[in-house]
């Protein structure tokens, strides 16, 4: 079996990673899409148009299964493309929330997403009955996809967007766009109590585990500058991440 992967850029390798641990695929193969990023400030229209040309490119080497490792195009074209398509489609929005539900304590909910996520309200609608807090973080992606993840501009964004959601005390945090998982310690570090972070990675990858551990071929496209994605994505520590083709 063949999985494709695609997400706007190294975002999704947080995806990749987790599901490299529990991994039941022949071959992965990986299309960071560098080029258009970011996708949280693209229409609906811009967003299905990308989402089937990474489709159709993952189709055409191979791929029999596909995850969209995004979460602005899982929240907003993810049911459009599942009507097109007649293969597995799996987003990261059913994830998300199946996580959260069991995490949750005090039921106040915290999302961090894209613009264009935040703008569909899926996740507040999904979680009906809970306290939900959406922050869209539109400088977030650009920055760690520009390798500052350790800059004051970082801890800045951080700031204006986690503080009105730490003011009110959610303990559950739903990283709402695949990049955020990056900065799970900045993030941990910033709120002064236990928070819990809702990586969609993780849920995915238990999900597609068969039970029976493969050593998988690996392929990783992008779209942009091979040579930014390699150094942006090193810390990720993933095994041949260095074998990087151009789409």
């Amino acid at each position: 079996m063949i999985l494709g992967i695609f997400d706007s850029g190294i975002g999704g390798l947080t995806v990749l990673k987790e599901i490299l641990k529990k991994n039941s695929f022949d071959k992965i193969i990986y299309f960071g899409d560098t080029a258009r990023l970011p996708y949280g400030e693209k229409s609906k229209e811009e967003l299905l148009d990308i989402a089937k040309e990474n489709v159709g490119f993952l189709l055409s080497k191979g791929a029999e299964k596909i995850v969209i490792a995004c979460g602005t195009v899982s929240s907003n074209v993810l049911e459009e493309l599942k009507k097109d398509y007649n293969i597995e489609i799996i987003g990261i929005v059913d994830a998300l929330i199946e996580g959260t539900k069991e995490k949750t304590i005090n039921n106040k909910i915290g999302i961090i997403a894209t613009s264009a996520t935040i703008k569909t309200h899926i996740f507040k609608n999904k979680l009906n009955g809970y306290h939900v807090y959406e922050m869209s973080c539109p400088k977030f992606t650009p920055l760690i996809e520009s390798g500052k993840l350790d800059s004051k501009e970082m801890d800045d964004a951080i700031n204006e967007y986690l503080k009105p959601l730490k003011d009110e005390g959610v303990d559950t945090l739903i990283l709402g766009c695949t990049h955020y998982p990056i900065l799970s310690n900045k993030i941990k570090k910033y709120f002064d109590y236990p928070i819990n972070l809702i990586n969609s990675g993780v849920i995915i990858a238990d999900n597609l585990f068969d039970g029976k551990i493969k050593n998988p071929e690996l392929e990783i496209y992008c779209s942009g500058s091979i040579e930014d994605f390699k150094n942006n994505s090193k810390y990720l520590e993933i095994e041949n991440i260095n074998e990087i083709k151009k789409y």
